[in-house]
C-alpha cells in the first residue's frame, strides 16, 4: 500500500485531560480519509499537531516515507490547509497575498489560483479586510489548492460556504484533486457532508479511533435491523457486533456490524414477524459508535 501519512502510537496530553490516546492511522495516497468526532474530541488537535503548530507527546508521524519531528519545516511545504476560520493580513489584497503565499511552496501553480479565483468568484483586487468570512473561507481554498499538496488536511471547512460552492467543493474539486496524486484528511462534525466523498472512514471518540475502515467494504457488511421483538426478549439472545439498539413501536431497531447470515436467522427466529433490514447512513453509524 502507498501511504502519503503514517500515524503510530500518537498521544497528546493537555493538563489532565487526555485528548489522543495510542492513535494509529494511515492514509493512502490520492483518498479521502474522513474522521468524525464529537466537538472536543481531539479532530482539530491531530491536525495541529500535523502541520507542526503543536508538539506530540509520544508516538511518531510518517510523511512521504520520512519519520517528521515538531522542528521540521520542509515537509510543511507539501501541504495545504482549509481550517473552518482563516487569518489572513487584512491590508493585502487577494492577489498580494497569493504572491505572498506562492513563495513558501515550490509546487505552487499560479494557473490554479487564477483559474479558483474564477471559479470562486473572488476578484484579486479587492482588499481582505474588505472580504466577508465566507469569502475568506474561499480564499483559504484557492491559497491551499494552488499550492498542489500532496496532503490535504480539512477541518470543517465548508460550514462557511455558500451552497453552489460547497456542491462544487464536496461533488468536484476533492475529486479533482485526488486524481491528481492529493491524499485529503477531512476532519468534521457535518456527517452528511462526508457520505459520499470518503473512501476511509475513522471515528475518533474519547480520545482513540473506535472505527477505521474502508467505507465501501464497511457497508456492504453493516446492516439496520427491525425485529419485533421486546428489549427484554433480545437481552436473551446472544448476537454479537449490535452498534446501536433502540426501542420503537413495533420492536427493536439495531445497527450491526459485521452482518452475516448466522445473525440473521438467530434475530429472525426470535422476530414475531420477518425482520427487516437496510443499510443505514453515515449519520446513524456515527450516532450508533459515539452514543
Amino acid at each position: 500500500m502507498n501511504d502519503t501519512l503514517k500515524i503510530e502510537d500518537l498521544s497528546k496530553t493537555f493538563g489532565r485531560k487526555k485528548v489522543l490516546q495510542r492513535l494509529n492511522l494511515s492514509l493512502e495516497k490520492g483518498k479521502v480519509c474522513g474522521l468524525l468526532g464529537l466537538n472536543g474530541e481531539g479532530k482539530t488537535t491531530l491536525i495541529r499537531i500535523l502541520l507542526g503548530v503543536i508538539p506530540r507527546d509520544a508516538g511518531r508521524v510518517i510523511y512521504d516515507g520520512q519519520p517528521v519531528k515538531f522542528a521540521d519545516a520542509a515537509y510543511k511545504r507539501t501541504i495545504g490547509y482549509i481550517a473552518e476560520e482563516n487569518i489572513f493580513y487584512g491590508r493585502m489584497t487577494v492577489r498580494e497575498l497569493l504572491r505572498f503565499n506562492a513563495a513558501f511552496y515550490p509546487s505552487w501553480s499560479g494557473r490554479k489560483a487564477e483559474d479558483y479565483l474564477g471559479r470562486f468568484g473572488l476578484a484579486g483586487r479587492d482588499r481582505i479586510r474588505t472580504l466577508s468570512r465566507g469569502q475568506k473561507l474561499k480564499l483559504g481554498c484557492v491559497v491551499a489548492l494552488a499550492a498542489s499538496p500532496g496532503l490535504l488536511l480539512l477541518d470543517d471547512p465548508t460550514s462557511g460556504l455558500d451552497v453552489p460552492t460547497r456542491q462544487d467543493f464536496l461533488r468536484n474539486i476533492i475529486r479533482e484533486i485526488t486524481e491528481g496524486g492529493t491524499t485529503v484528511l477531512f476532519a468534521s462534525h457535518q456527517v452528511h457532508e462526508l457520505e459520499k466523498v470518503i473512501d476511509r472512514l475513522a471515528i475518533l471518540h474519547g480520545g482513540r479511533l473506535v472505527l477505521d475502515v474502508d467505507y465501501e467494504d464497511f457497508r456492504s457488511k453493516i446492516k439496520k435491523v427491525s425485529l419485533a421483538v421486546t428489549p427484554e426478549k433480545l437481552e436473551k439472545v446472544k448476537v454479537e457486533g449490535i452498534v446501536s439498539q433502540r426501542s420503537s413501536t413495533d420492536g427493536c431497531e439495531l445497527i450491526v456490524y459485521p452482518w452475516n447470515e448466522k445473525k440473521e436467522k438467530t434475530l429472525a427466529a426470535v422476530s414475531h414477524t420477518p425482520i427487516e433490514t437496510s443499510v443505514p447512513s453515515l449519520e446513524e453509524i456515527f450516532v450508533g459508535y459515539v452514543s
